[in-house]
């Protein structure tokens, strides 16, 4: 039996099989598809970093995808070696083994064993996997990173809070870009943005050197000082910015001025004003340089690695000096960069839908 249908009609009928649902299915798929590979391309670097702080500085050249196993430590290497290689606590080591006296640095683990009679099993029960969890075991049992990491949270909300709060004065005090004046500090804060801050860092540093010495107590060593080169750092973080500027600058243009006009109508003053009206109508500006800045203050190295001493400083630089002049523990920085990366993570994970909220607030109108 011969069909009947013409080769012209079978193009048209192949097309209609293409319904509007069928394409909208299609097109769902690709998106999905591309939001995982986009997902996986994004979360790769993190998932790498995490599995590098369980690989030993000697394989840190590689690239592994997993964790790797590691050979345990030999029972033949030399204490001296091993407490620069994975910058071991020599006085932590003696008191959970039990030793008293002096280690020589040049004995083996072995020969440390027999001199103060120490099983062999518990010497190397005491370093089993310690090539695996070296820079988290160290890391996280150093207390001077524990105390920068608080420093680092005090700083870095006390910065955002100061920034926004000055910012939002300081475009109140420029809204409109009227008078002449008005125009001529809006360009020097616009001015910061081609201004490198290594040129200004060494008369910015004299400037904060000479204000400290104008404090008493602040020049030994103590809390005292440790107090005001926090206030310090704070207030160079909060200093005016042309990015702050420009976003509240921009967004107080766009209040009616009848809101202000109506206030002053019902004797509110100035201050009552930018504090019960400004403010509520400023979430979205304020959560977007709230965006901006966090990670510039979190991640901040070279302010507080200039302006505070080693013994009062962030995270960062604390994790900086487990690179040493004659060895580098990459197992330890990776590890510091891991943990101090995941508060970050956690405040977007856990406030995320605060922030899309705030976002979407400004382009949605009625």
């Amino acid at each position: 039996m011969v069909s009947t249908t013409s080769t012209s009609e079978r193009p048209a009928a192949q097309a209609t099989t293409w319904t509007p649902a069928r394409k909208r299915r299609l097109l769902k798929a690709l998106a999905t598809a591309f939001m995982l590979a986009y997902a996986i391309v994004t979360l790769f670097p993190f998932y790498v970093l995490f599995v590098r702080t369980f690989v030993s500085t000697k394989e840190s050249v590689n690239l592994h995808l997993w964790i790797p196993r590691q050979e345990d430590i030999s029972l033949d290497a030399e204490v001296g070696n091993l407490s620069v290689q994975y910058n071991l606590d020599l006085r932590k080591v003696k008191e959970d083994l039990g030793i008293k006296g002096y280690v020589n640095p040049r004995d083996s683990l072995r020969k440390v064993a027999e001199k103060h009679k120490v099983p062999l099993e518990r010497m190397q029960q005491y370093f089993s996997g310690f090539g695996t969890f070296n820079g988290w075991i160290t890391l996280l049992n150093n207390p001077a990173f524990w105390q920068s990491l608080v420093r680092t949270v005090i700083v870095t909300i006390v910065s955002i809070v100061g920034l926004c709060f000055l910012s939002i004065l300081t475009g109140a005090g420029l809204a409109g870009l009227r008078r002449r004046y008005q125009m001529t500090i809006y360009n020097i804060y616009l001015l910061q943005m081609v201004i490198p801050t290594i040129m200004i860092l060494i008369p910015q540093f004299l400037m904060v050197q000479g204000m400290q010495n104008l404090i008493p107590s602040a020049d030994k060593p103590g809390y005292t000082r440790w107090a005001v080169q926090l206030i310090f750092l704070i207030l160079i973080f909060i200093k005016g910015g042309a990015l702050s500027t420009m976003v509240f600058t921009s967004a107080i243009n766009q209040v009616p001025s009848e809101l202000e006009e109506s206030a002053v109508l019902d004797g509110a003053s100035r201050w009552q004003y930018i504090w019960r009206i400004l403010f509520p109508l400023l979430k979205v500006p304020i959560a977007t340089v709230s965006v901006i800045m966090l990670p510039v203050f979190w991640n901040a190295f070279l302010e507080p690695f200039v302006y505070l001493d080693t013994a009062n400083t962030t995270m960062l630089p604390v994790i900086a000096n487990y690179s040493g002049a004659y060895a580098v523990n990459y197992q330890i920085i990776y590890t510091g960069v891991f943990v101090s990366v995941m508060p970050l993570l956690l405040v977007y994970l856990l406030l995320r839908k605060l922030f899309v909220r705030s976002v979407m607030a400004g382009a949605i109108k009625g």
